[in-house]
């Protein structure tokens, strides 16, 4: 089968941004998930999926804290005044040298942004300080980059396979977890810790699933200080995909782009916060899972026709891991 022609590939991207996010906002589904799924139908390769997927949690993450935590950037929090102008100029120099660059810096100062915004409403005594926040962090970072290493030495139909049978274990998971709210409570850290090994090689966003089934007793502030784990691992996995892989996905990007087109019109589905599993939402995951397994996809990679659009492989750089 050939590659799909540029206006059938944006098309399809249209629909599985849009549609994604109007399903994820009635049923509860995790977006992530159903985006995964989509793009594999129709045939991604898997390290085509997991370029298009890192790009879309961290754009798509930061655009879901951005609903309740506008920036205005005549009231920067981490850049106020005079001090954005030395970023924005480095922003500008980093896309003519490197346009990967050049994204990730104005991706690091907006995320700053909101996450400062953030923490402002935390409560002080649920409040987490930076140093206790990085060892999680790193140890997120470090799972997630495995896991997408790891997607380069997975054959194709083991992939998909493996796909189906990740996703209905977390269903599985996690309505378990939901029926108990003291069930893990001990190793709840660890839970959330772990949640970055799927992300790492699927993409699989876990984080409002977890962020809703909080324990009766945590056993640190960690379950609700979520949103500064989460978007700086993304973030790192985010760079890591690009100096191992030279992944720059602006597939990604365009399904972000339609996902926050049906996220703005629409809205973004509210956690209860009650400890309990949401069955709507695991039986539209499961039979988000059952499909790819019906579905059988074959190999085709889709993104090429869009991804041409961006400068690629700047002064022949491919990856640390494809030079070997």
């Amino acid at each position: 089968m050939e590659d799909l022609d540029f206006i059938t590939t944006l098309a399809y991207f249209l629909n599985v941004g849009v549609f994604s996010a109007v399903i994820s906002r009635f049923s509860g589904a995790p977006i992530s998930i159903l985006v995964c799924c989509a793009v594999l139908y129709v045939g991604t390769t898997p390290l085509e999926t997991i370029g298009i997927m890192l790009t879309y949690l961290v754009f798509m993450r930061l655009t879901i804290y951005t609903q309740k935590n506008r920036v205005n950037f005549k009231k920067m929090e981490v850049f106020p005044g005079w001090k954005i102008i030395p970023a924005i100029a480095l922003i500008l120099i980093s896309l003519i040298l490197y346009p990967f660059a050049g994204l990730a810096i104005f991706l690091l100062v907006f995320m700053a942004e909101v996450l400062a915004k953030m923490r402002m409403k935390i409560p002080e005594e649920h409040r987490m300080e930076k140093g206790e926040l990085m060892p999680y962090i790193i140890g997120g970072a470090v799972l997630m980059t495995l896991s997408m290493v790891a997607v380069k030495f997975i054959p194709e139909t083991l992939y998909y396979g493996l796909g189906g049978f990740v996703i209905l274990a977390l269903c599985a998971f996690f309505w378990w977890v939901g029926n108990d709210r003291d069930r893990l409570a001990s190793v709840w850290d660890k839970v959330i810790l772990a949640a970055f090994i799927p992300a790492g090689l699927y993409g699989f966003d876990m984080a409002d699933w977890i962020d809703d089934l909080k324990r009766n007793v945590n056993p640190t502030r960690l379950a609700y200080n979520l949103p500064f784990v989460f978007l700086p691992v993304f973030f790192i996995a985010f760079l890591m995909a690009n100096i191992l892989f030279g992944i720059f996905s602006l597939s990604g990007m365009v399904i972000v782009f339609f996902s926050a087109i049906g996220l703005r019109i629409f809205g973004y589905y509210e956690m209860s916060g009650k400890g309990k599993t949401n069955l709507i939402a695991v039986g539209i995951t499961v039979l988000v899972a059952l499909l790819l397994f019906l579905t059988a996809p074959t190999p085709i990679g889709i993104t090429h026709t869009v991804d041409a659009f961006l400068k690629q492989n700047q002064y022949g750089f491919t990856g640390l891991l494809n030079m070997f």
